[in-house]
């Protein structure tokens, strides 16, 4: 029996989604579940709820997860009590003002729809510690509606918000010079294109420079199935972005021997994929990979198993962990790579246990918490140790310095560790089958845990676009 694999390709806009009902406590110890959040209930303050250690000493901090609170009062207990020096937009004596950018209405069921909860979580959990030096967080939510993100950067902008933290939209191109342009900074929790994966004043915690690509996902293929690479077949979605992530994909796995002998542009969304599938069949193609929405995927598989088209490996990115993928008979035996933690590891992981509780208190399941929202909590996270180093004068070029010294990271365990001071390219991976209608774990076998290695890291020599620049 042939095994369909599904893993990511770090796609672009169109990234993580992870939704679907709470699983119950048998589906959690087999490591058996649906891609969903299931949100641990917390009615209690964040200081004491789930995923948070006390330090063993007075001097030793709290813990959510493996990493030291952010959150909470100056160094000498108290909160703030005045303004810093110089004209801070956004920082009074008690508050610091954010904004969180993401596309919340469109055409598609887009993946970021639990961003901006993640980050109203996130600003719940660190204020109940005391906020950031004592200076309590207030968030501005915008919606990108897709194709308005230069509209959003422009409202972010005008309303005199200190940073834009946990964002993520599919057009992020269009909205990332005017970020520069008016000083802001920004901690996204994923980035799209060149403009914005390579821009000044910005600091992700999985960082996606469009200078390079992870290519542990296809050495992990290559060795698995070595004959199916050398007929390859690869389809993105009408969109320019897309095109570039397809390219950026083709390009790097090639460089490691897959041959793709099929490459088409198909429409963002289409009724069917039977001519393509037609073709794919006829040219005896065992690789698919597919850089497009988990609504568009479901229908090619529908659509190949009408014409009993049965490639060895269908290779595609992590917003396919979601229940909607499961709800499709083809995808029985599928790989799906994630960047987080799977929420089926809930017990096995502090961090996360914490992220839910928090997106529990200010959501519930609707939306359900996503895999892109772990990766906007951790943005959060990163952005408060940065401006809790920077200390209570606060100014945004103090924060992006410190952000710019964090080298190492994964927000207390909840995903891969990264290195967001150098914006590097990821070197770590994970696969979930599906498995019985369920994801399940298959590499590494240890839960929690990512296989990583330094030479993951895959130089792109093409130029993709440059990043928005000071005075750009």
């Amino acid at each position: 029996m042939k095994t369909r694999v599904i893993a990511l390709c770090c796609i672009l806009a169109l990234l993580a989604s992870a939704c679907g009902s709470r699983l119950s406590d048998g589906e959690l110890a087999t490591g058996g579940g649906t891609g969903s959040g299931s949100a641990a209930t917390s009615s209690g303050s964040a200081t004491d709820g789930p995923g948070i250690t006390k330090g063993s000493t007075k001097d030793e901090g709290p813990k959510v997860g493996t990493l030291d609170v952010p959150c909470g009062m100056a160094a000498d207990g108290k909160a703030s009590t005045k303004a810093p020096a110089g004209d801070v937009p956004g920082v009074t004596a008690d508050k610091i003002k954010i904004a969180v950018i993401s596309d919340r209405a469109g055409q598609v069921k887009v993946p970021t729809i639990s961003i901006e909860e993640s980050m109203k979580a996130f600003v719940g959990f660190c204020n109940e510690f005391g906020g950031i030096n004592g200076r309590k967080l207030e968030l501005t939510t915008i919606d990108s509606k897709l194709f308005n993100h230069l509209e959003a950067t422009k409202e972010a902008c005008n309303d005199g918000v200190f940073a834009i933290v946990g964002s993520g939209s599919v057009t992020d191109n269009s909205g990332a010079q005017a970020m520069v342009d008016c000083k802001l900074i920004e901690v996204p929790a994923y980035t799209v294109t060149a403009a914005k994966s390579l821009s000044d004043r910005l600091v992700a915690p999985l960082p996606n420079p469009t200078t390079g690509i992870n290519i542990g996902p296809a050495l992990y293929i290559k060795k698995e199935h070595p004959k199916a690479i050398k007929k390859a077949a690869i389809l993105h979605g009408g969109i320019d972005a897309i095109d570039v992530q397809a390219d950026r994909i083709k390009k790097s796995y090639e460089a490691q021997g897959f041959d793709f002998t099929f490459d088409k542009r198909t429409g963002v969304i289409q009724e069917s994929y039977t001519s393509e599938v037609k073709e794919m069949k006829d040219k005896g193609i065992e690789y698919v990979t597919m850089v497009s929405a988990t609504s568009e995927v479901v229908k090619v598989l529908r659509d190949m198993k009408t014409q009993g088209f049965s490639p060895e490996v269908i290779d595609l990115g992590q917003q396919y962990y979601d229940p909607d993928l499961l709800k499709e008979p083809g995808a029985e035996g599928a790989l799906v790579q994630l960047n987080t933690v799977p929420f089926e590891e809930e017990k096995q992981s502090p961090a996360l246990q914490a992220y839910l509780a928090a997106y529990d208190k200010v959501s519930g399941d609707k939306p359900e918490p996503s895999s892109l929202g772990v990766q906007s909590y951790s943005a959060g996270l990163l952005f408060a140790t940065a401006a809790k180093a920077a200390g209570p004068d606060l100014t945004r070029d103090s924060v992006l310095a410190e952000l710019k010294k964090i080298k190492k990271w994964d927000g207390g365990g909840l995903h891969f560790t990264s290195d967001p001071g150098d914006n590097a390219v990821s070197t770590c991976f994970m696969y979930d089958v599906v498995k019985g209608g369920k994801f399940t774990r298959l590499e590494p076998k240890k839960a929690t845990e990512f296989t990583c290695d330094k030479d993951y890291a895959f130089d792109l020599d093409d130029d993709y676009g440059g990043g928005a620049k000071v005075g750009g």
